[in-house]
């Protein structure tokens, strides 16, 4: 009996670190998100994020909250969610194509998704949209 007892605490101390590292690479991405927004607010219309930019982010969320992230990361996290947009607004600018605001979706009208991720993405409700429309609209979505 003790070893059962043993094992559950193993696995209940091991799910405990699971979830706060779940909820600490969360902040990080709502926070790096925000980081974006709020810094390409700031800047002029025709403005682009490089790599120093996103240098800055790291130090910014380094010193707020402690994680170590290196700048790959940060980098890595952008281009995601620049590639995903790359989709979405190739798809949306397909005659018939609209977004849906209350499901989160696009509605599409001619399905030719030729490639699988672009599928799988469209396929769910994109939570990030707007905050993706507003990160990405006017650049150049290829995802570099």
């Amino acid at each position: 009996m003790a070893k059962g007892k043993a094992k559950a605490d193993t696995f209940a101390s091991t799910h405990r670190a699971m979830v706060k590292g779940k909820a600490k690479a969360d902040t990080f991405a709502s926070t790096h998100r925000e980081w974006c927004m709020e810094y390409l607010k700031k800047q002029h219309t025709g403005f682009k994020f490089k790599k120093a930019h996103l240098m800055l982010c790291t130090n910014d969320l380094n010193k707020k909250f402690a994680m170590g992230v290196t700048v790959d990361q940060v980098d890595r996290h952008y281009r995601y969610h620049k590639e995903n947009w790359k989709y979405i607004a190739t798809s949306l600018s397909n005659s018939g194509n609209t977004f849906d605001e209350t499901r989160c979706m696009v509605k599409l009208f001619a399905l030719n998704l030729t490639q699988d991720r672009a599928r799988r993405l469209l396929a769910k409700p994109i939570k990030l949209f707007n905050e993706m429309r507003e990160l990405f609209i006017g650049s150049n979505a290829d995802g570099s």
